[in-house]
């Protein structure tokens, strides 16, 4: 009696598949084959190297670039903040070159593009303009509005604004004219506007005529030869102060002042 037998022959070097093969040997036997062939280590190796190596480039890559950034951030730094080894740079140096900077980054721009870089626009002026502490922001002003009332005269607050880089406020239009009088609803506030005995009329302090056009000015024209603003009206007032006169002092808002102050 004839038997008929399996035989398995695992041979994991040969292929990477299994494979059924059929034979039939010299006596009339079937067996069949299932061949099996392991992955080729050589070709593993390989692409197990090849991966490595892809990402080991990729790192020094990306270390390279990061290394490369802090460096130019660092030169950056230290041509910013030290020109030079024996002088340190100050605020109004500083500001100065940073506007140097943006003109000159704004004429390559210029020519390149033909067209006006972003930041030299009206409204990015205003908007980047600052005002020291405890003063107040309107176009391109500042004010300072006191909260003492004291009996002082024309001279002496005058002074008090001089001192602080500023003067008597001078309304130059409808827009400014409109803020002060809605801000000095409740107060009044010295104006720099007098009368000239020797000229018969009113002039600011900077010696443009007053303009009826734009003000009124209502009170008492007997004696009465200095200005000021509150509840809503400009009137005449005594120069040599009032106790219930505040002092308002006004200068050029700058992008520079907050450094200045500081």
């Amino acid at each position: 009696m004839s038997e008929n037998l399996i035989y398995t022959d695992l041979n994991w070097t040969e292929s990477t598949s299994p494979r059924l093969q059929k034979v039939t040997d010299v006596q009339g036997s079937t067996y069949a084959e299932v061949k099996v062939q392991s992955l080729d280590t050589n070709a593993a190796a390989s692409y197990t190297s090849s991966g490595k190596s892809f990402c080991s480039r990729t790192r020094v890559a990306i270390l390279v670039a990061v290394i490369t950034l802090l460096l130019v951030l660092a030169v950056c730094l230290i041509l910013m903040y030290h020109p030079t080894a024996s002088s340190p740079r100050d605020s109004k140096s500083f500001s100065t070159t940073y506007e140097e900077a943006l003109v000159t980054l704004g004429l390559v721009l210029v020519t390149e593009t033909g067209r006006d870089p972003w930041w030299s626009g009206e409204n990015y002026k205003q908007d980047h303009t600052d005002c020291p502490p405890s003063w107040e922001k309107k176009g391109k002003k500042c004010y300072f509005f006191s909260e003492i009332q004291e009996k002082k005269d024309f001279n002496a607050l005058r002074k008090e604004c001089t001192d602080m880089n500023s003067d008597l406020v001078i309304i130059d239009n409808e827009e400014e004219l409109h803020y002060l009088t809605s801000r000095s609803s409740g107060h009044y506030y010295l104006l720099g506007l007098k009368y000239s005995t020797s000229e018969k009329k009113w002039k600011w302090i900077n010696n443009v005529e007053h303009s009826t056009n734009l003000i009124t000015i209502g009170g008492d024209f007997t004696d009465y030869f200095c200005s000021v603003i509150g509840h809503g009206k400009i009137e005449t007032a005594s120069c040599s102060g009032s106790s219930t006169t505040q002092n308002m002092c006004e200068k050029a808002a700058s992008i520079s002042e907050r450094q200045k102050e500081s």
